[in-house]
């Protein structure tokens, strides 16, 4: 019996609109009180790493970024695997050899848990140049399951966009505002300076940014709304802002649009121009 799937999810179309999830509150009030719990506790730099610096973290998660781009990974991946992967730096201490390991590591057990798709132990390993061997990844696997007690799941800044833009009028205002509203928050865990942020202030301030770059009218009531939906200090999310955009100020040489001729467009998002993932990694460009 021939039981090859040959099913083809590349041009998979989105769920229509839960009108349960998006339309009670309770959903919203639950990742509040939840997030909590997926905060790491430290600044382990400061506490429990001592052979780690914040560039190293910065260096892994923006080539756990790439490889996530290269696979078309779902956006729900990243932040999870990078929230699992500061979690268990607030636990355990490693030497920096180790921290890429981490990554692939972590990377593997998030689309385990949050994609259709899992990335192959053979697939990351060869993403590391062979650095990092399957049987390193499969037993550090156990290790930080164990480490976190297996309590994997995490609300991320992912989690809230959806809810907010599904909830606005001006949530449709335009059909690119999701899409890079999911690729700041996927920057926004990249920076260690923001390990410790919530992740409903850092879904507010994504949300705001890319309206923003979008030059959308509704920029102002944008902000109102999502601060009160998500019970945000409207200032936090404004310095936030700021954050954000100096962030795509360094990694991005423009951010005037371009036509999407230009450029690759997946569901009509201009998508990031990376390179193949390397070790130690270089961010090239991202177009907004």
């Amino acid at each position: 019996m021939e039981l090859t799937c040959t099913e083809n999810f590349s041009n998979a179309a989105r769920a229509s609109r839960d009108k349960v999830i998006f339309n009670d509150v309770r959903v919203i009030n639950n990742l509040l009180n939840d997030e909590m719990f997926s905060i790491p506790k430290c600044d382990y730099f400061q506490t429990i790493q001592n052979d780690l610096q914040p560039f190293m973290r910065k260096v892994v998660t923006t080539w756990m970024l790439e490889v996530c781009e290269e696979q078309m990974c779902e956006d729900q991946v990243l932040p999870l695997a990078i929230n699992i992967m500061d979690r268990f730096l607030c636990i355990c201490p490693i030497k920096k050899q180790q921290l890429q390991l981490l990554g692939a590591t972590c990377l593997l057990i998030a689309t385990k848990v949050r994609s259709t798709n899992m990335l192959p132990i053979d697939l990351l390993s060869a993403y590391t140049d062979y650095s990092v061997t399957y049987e390193h990844i499969s037993s550090w696997e156990l290790l930080v399951l164990s480490k976190l007690q297996w309590n994997i799941l995490a609300v991320t800044g992912f989690d809230y966009i959806d809810q907010v833009l599904e909830r606005c009028s001006w949530g449709h205002e335009s059909q690119f505002l999701r899409r890079h509203a999911n690729t700041l928050v996927s920057m926004c865990y990249t920076e260690p300076s923001l390990i410790q942020t919530p992740p409903s202030v850092i879904a507010a301030a994504c949300i705001s940014s890319a309206i923003r770059g979008l030059k959308l009218s509704s920029s102002e009531v944008a902000l109102r709304d999502t601060c009160n939906m998500l019970n945000v200090n409207p200032r936090t999310v404004e310095f936030l802002v700021g954050v954000i955009d100096n962030a795509v100020s360094k990694v991005a040489p423009s951010l005037t649009p371009t036509t999407p001729e230009s450029k690759t467009t997946v569901q009509g998002y201009e998508s990031p121009h990376y390179g193949q993932p390397e070790t130690p990694t270089e961010v090239e460009n991202i177009y907004f």
